[in-house]
């Protein structure tokens, strides 16, 4: 993600992280009691991925993840005026840029094209590491690891 947020940016193309809440707290992190928290939370998520995008903090109360639809991983293109361009449950680089090829492909060639927009609906399919997925998972404590694969 990082690497294609640099490769759009000359492109007018703005990435933003919207850290939300802890998916899996454990006893490295918690749940957010205090936006002193979140913030805390958020420097270490971005120190050990290694973001350099704006990462920007939800309420506590989780208003921005309510209005983006609730889900732990959600990816949206939000185009000219608020158009939303694409939506995805879950964030998949290949799938995304895929998506904002084409988004910035149609906007440069709408109007010498007469392109008209048209909603849609596809199923995409993405590769799972769960290796990986665990061992971050367990850098939250070995609560989250018990929380997300169940006791035993």
């Amino acid at each position: 993600m990082e690497d294609m947020a640099q490769r759009y940016a000359d492109r007018s193309v703005r990435s933003v992280f919207i850290y939300t809440n802890e998916a899996h707290p454990g006893e490295t992190y918690r749940h957010h009691a205090t936006m002193d928290d979140k913030r805390h939370h958020a420097r270490a998520f971005q120190t050990e991925f290694g973001l350099r995008r704006q990462i920007l903090l939800d309420d506590l109360a989780g208003t921005a993840h309510r209005a983006y639809g609730t889900l732990p991983n959600m990816t949206w293109i939000v185009g000219p005026g608020g158009v939303i361009h694409y939506r995805a449950a879950w964030t998949d680089a290949r799938d995304l840029e895929d998506a904002l090829k084409a988004s910035l492909d149609a906007l440069a060639r709408r109007i010498r094209d007469k392109l008209v927009p048209f909603y849609s609906e596809r199923w995409a399919w993405r590769t799972r590491d769960d290796d990986t997925f665990r061992a971050r998972l367990a850098n939250g404590g070995p609560q989250a690891v018990s929380d997300f694969y169940g006791k035993g």
